[in-house]
C-alpha cells in the first residue's frame, strides 16, 4: 500500500472523515468508491440477504452454534454472512462501508480481509464461551456480521481517532462511539450473567469478542510481521540482517513523518521529509506494494 494512498495523505482530506476525502475516487451520488475487499464483503452480505428469501434453511446450515462448531468449523466464517435481519445488516454494512475503507487503504485488501474474518471468528468463539458458561441451548444459532464490524470500529478508533461519526443523529468522535458501543455490549453481557438470560441470534459476546480481537490485531500484528521478517531466531545474519535493520530504521523514520502529517498536516513537512516519503513510495511501488507494512 503506497504512502500517498493513506487517508491523511490524499488530496482534499485530512483523514478525519470529512473535508472532501475520497479514499478510492468518486463513486455514485458523490460517495467514495470502496476497495476490492470492502466491496466484495458488501456484495456477499447483500447477496446472502437476497438468497435468504429463497433458502429457508440458510441459518440452520450456515449459522454457528455450540452443537455444530466442532463438526463443521467452516461455520466460524459462514455465520458472518448470514443476515440477522435487513435493518441489522443495513447498519453493519454502513459501518463497514465508511470505516472499512480506512483500514483497507492502510493494510491492503488481503490483510484487511484476513483481519475482518479472523476478528469475526473470534467473536463467534466469544459467543460459544458464553453459551457454555451460562448453559444456553446448544442449538441456539449465532448469525450476523457484527463481530467483524465491531473490530473495524475499534481498529479505526485506535488508528484514526480524528474520524467523526453520527450515532442516533449525534455527531461524535470515533473513540467516543466505540466506547459507547463497547459499554452497551459489556452491560448487556453482565445483565445476562446476572439474570441468566438466554442467548439469541445477535450476541453481545460476539460484539465484544470482535472488538477485543480488533484492538489486539492493531497492537500485535505489526510485531508478528516484524518477527516473521527477522526469522525464528529474532535476528538475521550478515547482509540480510543489515538489510532488515536498514528497512526497520527507514520505516521508523517514515512513521515519524506520517505522525507529523497526522498532527500538523502535509504542509508542515520539510523538503527532506517530503523526499523521504517520495522515495519510500517509489520503492514500494517498484516492489509491487510489498516493501513494508505501510
Amino acid at each position: 500500500m503506497g504512502i500517498y494512498d493513506r487517508p491523511y495523505m490524499r488530496s482534499g482530506g485530512g483523514g478525519g472523515g470529512g473535508g472532501g476525502y475520497r479514499p478510492y475516487g468518486g463513486g455514485g451520488f458523490g460517495l467514495p468508491r470502496p476497495g476490492r475487499a470492502v466491496a466484495g464483503l458488501l456484495i456477499a452480505n447483500i447477496a446472502m440477504l437476497v438468497l435468504g428469501l429463497f433458502w429457508r434453511g440458510m441459518e440452520g446450515q450456515l449459522g454457528l452454534s455450540a452443537a455444530t462448531w466442532w463438526r463443521q468449523p467452516w461455520r466460524f466464517v459462514t455465520f458472518q454472512f448470514v443476515p440477522a435481519g435487513a435493518m441489522h445488516l443495513f447498519f453493519n454494512m454502513l459501518g463497514l462501508y465508511f470505516l472499512g475503507m480506512y483500514l483497507e487503504l492502510t493494510w491492503g485488501p488481503r490483510r484487511f480481509l484476513v483481519f475482518y474474518l479472523l476478528c469475526g471468528a473470534v467473536g463467534g468463539i466469544a459467543h460459544l464461551v458464553m453459551s457454555y458458561a451460562l448453559g444456553w441451548n446448544p442449538h441456539t444459532l449465532l448469525v450476523g456480521a457484527s463481530g467483524g464490524v465491531f473490530a473495524v470500529i475499534l481498529a479505526c478508533a485506535i488508528l484514526y481517532p480524528q474520524i467523526r461519526v453520527i450515532v442516533l443523529f449525534f455527531p461524535m468522535s470515533i473513540r467516543v462511539a466505540a466506547a459507547l458501543f463497547i459499554g452497551i455490549a459489556a452491560y448487556s453481557i453482565l445483565a445476562k450473567i446476572r439474570l441468566g438470560g438466554a442467548g439469541g441470534g445477535i450476541s453481545d459476546a460476539a460484539h465484544l469478542g470482535g472488538a477485543v480481537a480488533g484492538a489486539l490485531w492493531v497492537y500485535l500484528e505489526p510485531k508478528i510481521w516484524r518477527l516473521r521478517r527477522l526469522g525464528p531466531s529474532g535476528r538475521g545474519s550478515g547482509r540480510w540482517h543489515k538489510k532488515v535493520q536498514r528497512q526497520r530504521e527507514e520505516q521508523e523514520q517514515v512513521d515519524r513523518i506520517l505522525d507529523k502529517v497526522r498532527r500538523e498536516g502535509i504542509g508542515s513537512l520539510t523538503r527532506r521529509e517530503k523526499a523521504i516519503l517520495r522515495r519510500a513510495t517509489e520503492r514500494e511501488r517498484h516492489n509491487g506494494g510489498r516493501a513494508g507494512p505501510w
